[in-house]
């Protein structure tokens, strides 16, 4: 199945987006303006920071639209993995992701299990709440479990709700435990009623057929999964699960885009970066996943600002990936993807 943008579809999709976008972000600055302390500067559109300048924004970049949540988010979002890691100082954390915020990034990922990344965020989120798209996950199999667990989330974020609670990791899951009577998604569905979540998600590393019964029921408005053009040849939820997320309109977002950080080299720990980031390598995965129909945004874990500038920069310079080049990219893919293995699990 071949999963380029047409030219032509493409340059609708940015006609159309660069009006969502300067919306989008006179939006994001009023609303930035009206709830900042007055003591802390307020982005601007293209940033007002003096580190904005260097570390370039995505402010004036057209958005896309998350599936049927009908919320328009920019190409690039915020993972909060890598940094949130208890041997990493917080004061990291808390530059980079103010960064990437005052550079646009409006789409902010965390979860429970990712260490200390969820605490480390409240500072962030008692200034900045109202400038972001806020994202957690439950690895809980139970209706209760998964509750208490979004009950701790939003207790060590100091927030109210979350705009989106996942389904994390499928791939740990059986079908019963993710959509079973007593299951994770019951309790997302509970979340919901009770104003703990505003949408419901599901994740994928690995084991793409698990999807298939999660998003048939028809309840899943967002779809996060491994996609990078190493990855299609492994897992492949381009051609196994995106037609059907399609289907459904379900929000598509990218993980791993990079690769995912290469446990050879230590892997957080000794805060390896992802295996695509060599600056060929990482303007192709990002060309190859921009250019997969539907896509919404990238959630991309970066360590530093010298990161997010060099990804910001890449997601500028996005370019459909198409024609002679598309084919050589996914043939050193292919190629890859042969000493990578199954690096995130069995595929089946």
């Amino acid at each position: 199945m071949d999963e380029t943008i047409g030219r032509r579809e493409f340059l609708q999709q940015m006609s159309a987006g660069v009006v969502g976008g300067m919306v989008a972000g006179k939006a994001i600055a009023a609303e930035a303006t009206a709830s900042a302390p007055a003591s802390r500067p307020v982005p601007g559109p293209l940033g007002s920071r003096p580190e904005a300048a260097v570390i370039g924004t995505v402010r004036d970049l057209p958005t896309r639209r998350l599936g049927r949540t009908g919320i328009q988010v920019p190409p690039l979002s915020f993972g909060t993995a890598p940094l949130g890691q208890g041997f990493f100082d917080s004061e990291p954390f808390e530059q980079v992701t103010n960064a990437a915020i005052d550079a646009g990034v409006s789409y902010i990922d965390t979860a429970l299990v990712y260490d200390v990344a969820e605490e480390r965020l409240k500072p962030v989120l008692a200034r900045r709440r109202k400038e972001v798209f806020l994202v957690t996950k439950a690895m809980k199999k139970s209706k209760d479990e998964c509750l208490r667990s979004l009950e701790k989330s939003l207790t060590l974020m100091g927030v109210d709700n979350v705009d989106l609670g996942h389904i994390h990791n499928m791939g740990v899951f059986t079908t019963d435990e993710a959509i079973g009577k007593d299951s994770c998604l019951a309790g997302l569905r509970e979340a919901k009623k009770r104003g703990m979540i505003r949408h419901i998600g599901c994740t994928a590393h690995n084991l793409p057929a698990k999807l298939i019964p999660v998003l048939e029921t028809g309840e899943i408005d967002v779809l996060m999964v491994t996609l990078n053009f190493v990855d299609r040849h492994t897992y492949n939820f381009e051609e196994k699960i995106l037609p059907l997320a399609r289907k459904h309109d379900c929000g598509i977002v990218a993980m791993k885009v990079y690769g995912g950080a290469d446990a050879d080299g230590g892997g957080y720990r000794k805060r390896a970066s992802g295996r695509l980031v060599s600056e060929e390598d990482r303007q192709a995965t990002i060309d190859y996943v921009l250019s997969i129909p539907g896509l919404a945004s990238c959630v991309i874990g970066i360590k530093s600002l010298d990161e997010l500038r060099m990804t910001i920069q890449a997601v500028r310079n996005f370019k459909p990936l198409e024609g002679s080049r598309r084919e050589a990219v996914l043939a050193k893919g292919a190629r890859i993807a042969k000493e990578w293995g199954e690096h995130l699990g069995p595929v089946a």
